[in-house]
């Protein structure tokens, strides 16, 4: 899954479940405690030559990001944790059974967000049976990465440093665009204001590396996403119709069990066009909830992408833009 924003220790001031509060600062400080400096890293002789060359990748895509894409690494990525697991946070999104309007949790600083996070898969699973038992439709997801906004110096990950080479540029660039903007209370735009950063910023620095069959080959990757996104889309836009209708729930249901279905089919048949096995958003039930966690990073980049498109591809002076407006320059 998409890197996740969630500044832990931020989140907790004035949280009222105790335990949520120490499970998050138990999960930070498990991090703090196991990061060591990559210079470090690199200096141990018993460092893996593999670990040691995707270190210097880091580097190397941090400076990247500082240098040509006016992103602030704020000291984040200087320092290397291997947890001992595969995912780093456990994430939890809820939706009533007939709206696509998303279950909302409120958190100092940053306001209201559509999900909740926990370090431990335990707890999370504790929640999606809380929720479900309110009548609630979850989706839980497992995620690698996700940033402090620069509060805190987070580290490369050893949840993260095995992706593609492309992919995990692609995850530092838009973990590094939170660093630089964050808006609170409208998370939909700004994870959207990072995958499209991150996606400009990956196209520059394979340029820049002279790698023109990478570029081709992940242009590519992004042409099918969108596809995917409108299939998404266009079922959301059905669902949203029937949700409003005054059909009785047992109709509803049998309607919305079938949108679900064909929406399933249908980016199956997609990837069976490219040749490929579907990607993990088919790996758990589409529901509600499933749709919105996908929303979330993918509803407003086209607009943002024309946003850019009209400053001509000049980054600093769209993401000035940006600063200056936020998510009104949506509005219309």
């Amino acid at each position: 899954m998409k890197a996740l924003l969630l500044p832990a220790l931020l989140l907790l001031t004035g949280c009222s479940s105790f335990s949520y509060y120490t499970q998050a600062i138990r999960g930070q400080a498990e991090i703090t405690f196991a990061k060591k400096s990559i210079a470090r890293v690199l200096a141990d002789p018993e460092t893996s030559g593999e670990l040691a060359e995707k270190l210097r990748l880091s580097q190397e895509i941090v400076d990247f990001a500082e240098q040509e894409l006016g992103l602030p690494s704020s000291g984040s990525y200087r320092h290397y944790a291997d947890l001992k697991r595969d995912h780093v946070v456990f994430i939890v999104h809820a939706a009533p059974k007939f709206s696509l309007e998303p279950h909302t949790w409120w958190y100092p600083v940053v306001g209201s967000q559509n999900y909740r996070g926990f370090f431990s898969k335990e707890d999370a699973q504790k929640a999606v049976a809380n929720l479900q038992a309110r009548g609630f439709e979850t989706y839980l997801g497992g995620v690698n990465a996700y940033s402090t906004l620069g509060f805190f110096h987070d580290p490369i990950l050893n949840t993260f440093i095995d992706y593609p080479q492309v992919d995990f540029a692609e995850l530092i660039f838009h973990e590094l665009t939170h660093h630089r903007y964050y808006e609170k209370e409208e998370t939909a735009f700004n994870e959207a204001l990072a995958e499209v950063v991150a996606r400009e910023g990956v196209r520059r620095w394979l340029r820049r590396r002279g790698e023109q069959e990478a570029l081709h080959a992940y242009e590519l990757r992004l042409m099918r996403r969108s596809q995917i996104r409108r299939a998404i889309e266009e079922s959301i836009a059905r669902l949203k119709i029937l949700y409003a209708s005054e059909h009785p729930q047992a109709e509803m249901r049998r309607r919305k069990e079938a949108e679900m279905a064909a929406l399933k089919e249908t980016i199956q048949n997609l990837y069976a066009g490219w040749q490929q096995k579907p990607n993990h958003f088919l790996s758990t039930p589409l529901n509600n909830a499933r749709l919105n966690a996908f929303t979330t990073y993918e509803a407003l980049v086209p607009p943002l992408q024309a946003l850019l498109a009209r400053h001509q591809g000049n980054l600093n002076s769209f993401l000035e833009e940006i600063e200056k407006n936020g998510p009104s320059l949506l509005a219309n």
